[in-house]
């Protein structure tokens, strides 16, 4: 028991996931006690220090750590940046319906030179909120990146026009985001 933490009574994936959340919004050990709202975020929040310093003696990071150690790295030396920037002069990210908050700063900061990048992406296939992915960030990215120009791939190539329009039917009823009319050959 860490801290006199159960792991019976808080599952430790859970207190995982919870700073693995933390990370992809971009918020550090030293920053989540300020959100933590309630019992078990207030204890995730004393878990999270030891994390970190565990990882830190060890020279190790987690997945998450890769990218918000390196936004963090970018918004320190704006030298490293701009060597990426300079790096990177053309940016393809796809299924950008499933980026998270800090995949979609990290791009928007590699990408900011150059204003080269190409998303694809599709608002009715994000499939990985419970990761922190948010579809908002194709929205945001039309807001980003003025000069930005859409292209709808409306026809499918796998399914049959029944299907097409059974999707159709479940995904027209969504009014949180433009919605393709699928169609098909087959």
């Amino acid at each position: 028991t860490l801290l006199g933490i159960s792991a019976k009574e808080y599952k430790p994936s859970s207190v995982l996931a919870t700073i693995s959340q933390a990370k992809n919004e971009l918020i550090n050990e030293a920053q989540y006690p300020s959100f933590a709202r309630g019992h078990f975020q207030e204890l995730v929040s004393k878990v999270y220090v030891i994390y970190q310093k565990i990882l830190k003696e060890n020279a190790a990071l987690d997945f998450d750590d890769l990218i918000l150690k390196t936004v963090e790295l970018f918004r320190k030396d704006l030298q490293v940046l701009q060597k990426y920037q300079n790096k990177f002069k053309y940016i393809l990210v796809d299924e950008y319906q499933d980026t998270n908050h800090a995949q979609y700063l990290l791009t928007k900061m590699l990408s900011a030179k150059w204003n080269n990048i190409c998303v694809v992406g599709d608002f009715s296939q994000s499939i990985y909120s419970f990761r922190g992915a948010d579809f908002l960030n194709l929205a945001k990215f039309k807001e980003d990146f003025k000069n930005t120009k859409t292209f709808s791939l409306s026809q499918n190539y796998r399914s049959t026009q029944k299907i097409l329009d059974g999707a159709s039917s479940v995904i027209s009823r969504n009014n949180t985001h433009p919605v393709l009319k699928l169609w098909t050959e087959i």
